[in-house]
């Protein structure tokens, strides 16, 4: 199923993957809720153990697959948090309630859950006070609901592990601790750091973290793409075994200079971004800069993508770059005013005679691969229909419950995928059975046999139909407003010289190396030329 709903699957540097030894893969962002481990699951080398939540594990179908896949269970303290009574306010390390009784539902060593974000208690001065132990990452002014979230005791989830790494088996953990649908990771949570070093001073083997950027390209959808992105093994320096072995402040220390270290190889495997109005301008750019004559594979796609967010945090505040995504952004809007994408642009100044043959050709594509779709649409689209609906209801209750998730684009493809294994059966099924009682059972046999086989064909047909309609865009405007269309190429062209210009003259200041010079983008001057000619 999980190839059905993926249109494509790729990995990067899975060679690089040790093949002995205890391994932690440490993966994010955490964007398709149970999806995500069996991507992982059948695209690694190795055997995994997941870590999953409790919670979970209580769901029937994900508890029994959870125990297939032997995977170790773990309390979140998220899900054990309870709401308090009343409501609160603060600043800086001053938690004020009102209504409320911290003396009665607090203990010195729980945390307080305000407005998405959890912090330690160090002290209950009263009903009414609170002091944390790290100030409040904004102020609180207005009266807000909080929860509280006891200290759980994960030593048991953590002697699991510690076996498996003794049996030089691979553990892999989400350690944001949730799904989510945010376009940046989430902060990370220490429990790989406590692992992997509680692991060493326990006698392990050396473990070895491995990062893996887990890349969706509109994840949420059907027939959409994922690469996973393998980053390089990291070796635990065996001082920062030592210092957790002595406890304290040093343990402390240990623990957050590995997570430094996680934190900076998660980075660079994953593509982040402050919103998605932000990534959408960073996949605008990449598109505009690559050069013409090149199709880019999805790991081209996210290096580049990697490439243009340090142009990002390099150029960010600068003038030059600033204006530059204005322009690409005034221009996005233009391509959805008119309902295009930018490498259909070129389309609209085409020459009459070919927007005219274009056009009847898409035309009869279109209608011959309505008839043949037809069976598609009388058995597919009913199922379809059931998997959004049953995702969207998902997602509406994953979002009311969470103080991270935006629209709950994390849960869709798990009910998409989950709703579609248990439906499709059923509804194969009875087409057979209908086939033996109205005919026979050599019609049932054959539809036993062709119904999965025309599916599968379907879904072929369905991807090139789909780009036969959005083909037919860019030709009505060719027909209809050429003089939009030479407007839009004349804007594509500029920002292409902007941009490319700028990654010329920033190149020494990336952290990754170009990934196309001057001689892969000669030619299209030419092309330039034939478009000239068309203009005039």
């Amino acid at each position: 199923m999980l190839f059905v709903f993926f249109r494509e699957i790729d990995t990067r540097n899975g060679h690089g993957i040790p093949a002995t030894g205890p391994l932690v893969f440490v993966c994010g962002p955490h964007a398709s809720q149970f999806v995500d481990p069996i991507l992982i699951m059948t695209h690694t080398p190795r055997s995994l153990r997941f870590l999953i939540a409790a919670k979970s594990i209580k769901r029937w179908f994900i508890g029994f697959m959870a125990k297939v896949i032997n995977s170790i269970p773990v309390d979140r303290p998220q899900d054990a948090a309870t709401r308090g009574c009343g409501f609160v306010t603060g600043s800086s390390t001053c938690i004020r309630g009102r209504g409320t009784a911290f003396t009665k539902e607090f203990h010195a060593t729980d945390s307080i859950l305000v407005l998405g974000e959890s912090y330690r208690i160090e002290s209950i001065e009263s009903d009414v006070q609170l002091k944390l132990k790290l100030p409040l990452s904004r102020a609180i002014s207005s009266p807000a609901k909080f929860k509280v979230v006891p200290r759980l005791d994960h030593s048991v989830a953590y002697r699991l592990v510690y076996e498996a790494f003794h049996r030089n088996e691979c553990v892999a953990i989400f350690p944001e601790g949730g799904s989510h649908d945010r376009p940046e990771l989430l902060p990370l949570k220490a429990g790989v750091a406590v692992m992997t070093l509680g692991a060493m001073a326990d006698n392990s083997r050396p473990v070895r973290i491995v990062p893996v950027g887990i890349n969706y390209f509109h994840g949420h959808r059907f027939r959409s793409r994922a690469l996973l992105d393998f980053g390089h093994p990291i070796d635990v320096d065996q001082k920062l075994v030592e210092e957790y072995k002595a406890g304290g402040e040093q343990r402390r220390q240990a623990i957050s200079s590995l997570m430094t270290t996680v934190q900076d190889a998660l980075n660079s495997v994953v593509v982040s971004a402050p919103d998605y109005d932000s990534l959408r301008l960073l996949w605008a750019i990449r598109r505009l800069y690559k050069p013409e004559n090149v199709v880019l594979t999805l790991e081209q796609t996210q290096q580049l993508t990697l490439r243009f967010a340090d142009l990002n945090s390099v150029m960010g505040e600068e003038p030059q770059f600033i204006r530059i995504m204005e322009r690409v952004k005034a221009y996005n809007k233009q391509l959805e005013s008119y309902g295009i994408r930018d490498h259909q642009v070129s389309r609209t100044v085409l020459k009459n005679e070919t927007v005219f043959s274009m056009l009847l050709w898409r035309t009869i594509l279109f209608f011959i691969e309505s008839v043949l779709l037809l069976p598609f649409f009388l058995l597919g689209l009913p199922i379809l229909f059931a998997c959004r609906v049953v995702a969207e209801y998902k997602a509406k209750a994953a979002v009311a419950g969470s103080n991270v998730k935006l629209v709950g684009r994390d849960v869709k493809a798990t009910w998409k995928i989950l709703t579609a294994t248990a439906v499709i059966p059923i509804y194969f099924f009875a087409y057979i059975i209908l086939a033996w009682l109205i005919f026979s059972w050599r019609a049932a046999l054959g539809t036993f046999v062709c119904l999965p086989v025309l599916m599968l064909v379907s879904l072929r047909i369905w991807d090139h139909y789909l780009r036969v309609i959005r083909s037919f865009p860019p030709l009505f405007l060719a027909v209809f407003h050429k003089d939009a269309g030479k407007k839009l190429l004349q804007t594509r062209r500029e920002l292409k010289h902007e941009i490319r210009q700028l990654v010329r003259e920033c190149a020494d200041k990336l952290q990754r190396p170009r990934m196309f010079t001057d001689a892969d983008f000669a030619g299209e001057d030419d092309k330039i030329d034939e478009q000239d000619a068309v203009f005039s």
